[in-house]
């Protein structure tokens, strides 16, 4: 049953959407698709449930995670302020055209020396939660548009969705490692991770923060061959603990001499 804090959402919904939620709701520990689809009866129409699911992140928090293998969704708390159609604005398209120069801002090929057409496209996908704002935004060519559109599609996008939830760098790439437990994660992801809401100049060095004993996250690294020859790197999650709140001010003060000694004798290190 809808509480008075939907009631507002509840006209911009429709049944199958708000039938998710109520389920989801009524449902804490989560339920992964395939439980939606039985209760609801929606059959194997995937595409159609994956536009509620849709709709329904514009208006709630759905952080999802793996539970034995499964993905799970869980409902979280109603989202504040505006909510984001994904409309590009004529200003914001005019701004972002502006930015680009007239360059694709992937590859680097330009509008007057090799005759592209700028496309304005979102850097995170509105479907895993990315907003219709200047910081989002950039002017690429068709080619890349279409690549970009390619290679996301290899990605998990309830994975992804959940993750981007996170503000911090550290928790993206910490929960992206749960969400794998014990698997090797490829570096590609975690640096794709790592970047999709600002750019890390050293997304390596969050993850190495990560194993700081102040943080206590077991990572062991590994490498492989592509066919085509070239060397990849993964990472392996072994244990679990919550990053802290201040896990960032934790972290400096690991990398302070003076502060480490200290840190070192409260987590009885010698």
């Amino acid at each position: 049953m809808a509480t008075t804090d939907d009631s507002d959402i509840d006209s911009k919904l429709n049944h199958v959407a708000r039938a998710i939620r109520d389920l989801l709701r009524s449902n804490p520990n989560g339920l992964d698709i395939d439980e939606i689809k039985a209760v609801l009866g929606v059959g194997a129409d995937q595409m159609h449930l994956d536009r509620r699911l849709r709709s329904l992140r514009k208006y709630y928090h759905l952080p999802g995670k793996q539970v034995g293998g499964r993905f799970v969704y869980t409902l979280g708390s109603a989202k504040g302020g505006i909510t984001d159609s994904g409309a590009i604005s004529g200003k914001l398209r005019a701004e972002a055209l502006n930015i680009a120069k007239g360059r694709c801002q992937m590859c680097g090929k330009t509008v007057t020396d090799d005759a592209i057409k700028l496309q304005i496209d979102h850097k995170v996908p509105q479907a895993w939660g990315g907003l219709t704002v200047i910081e989002n935004l950039w002017a690429i060519c068709e080619s890349c548009n279409n690549g970009k559109r390619d290679h996301f599609a290899s990605y998990d996008a309830d994975e992804m969705t959940a993750l981007l939830e996170y503000e911090s760098v550290h928790e993206r790439i910490a929960h992206l490692l749960k969400m794998h437990m014990g698997q090797p994660v490829d570096s590609n992801v975690i640096e794709f991770v790592a970047n999709a809401t600002e750019r890390q100049e050293d997304w390596q060095k969050r993850l190495r923060d990560l194993r700081y004993p102040v943080i206590g996250l077991e990572i062991t690294s590994g490498r492989y061959k592509t066919p085509q020859g070239f060397t990849r790197s993964t990472y392996t999650l072994h244990n679990w603990r919550d990053l802290p709140p201040n896990h960032r001010q934790l972290i400096r003060d690991w990398e302070n001499p003076a502060k480490k000694q200290l840190l070192k004798q409260q987590l009885g290190i010698a």
